[in-house]
């Protein structure tokens, strides 16, 4: 059985996947409010920009030891990514998936 491309590769090798890898990196001193904008833009103006958000999110949380990075994936995915600015995508996303 073949996985469809999108479930097997980096889900940081997409414009907005490699936005989130930098939005939730520990390294970051403290959120970086314009960095969760350019997310929000690339979601709402592209049409792999919510599913490839919602695996980079997950790809940082699930399993991460690292309390620092899962702290800013959950605020770039709830608070930015369900912000106004991209809760219609988003859910679609979502609610296709399950």
């Amino acid at each position: 059985m073949e996985f469809p491309e999108f479930l097997t590769g980096n889900p940081f090798s997409t414009p907005v996947g490699q936005r989130i890898e930098q939005a939730t990196s520990s390294s970051l001193p403290s959120e970086d409010w314009a960095l969760n904008m350019e997310i929000c833009d690339v979601v709402n103006t592209t049409d792999e920009g919510p599913k490839d958000a919602v695996r980079a999110i997950k790809k940082r949380i699930v399993g991460n030891k690292n309390f620092r990075e899962v702290m800013l994936a959950l605020t770039v995915s709830f608070l930015q990514l369900s912000s106004i600015l991209c809760i219609v995508h988003l859910y679609l996303v979502v609610l296709k998936r399950h």
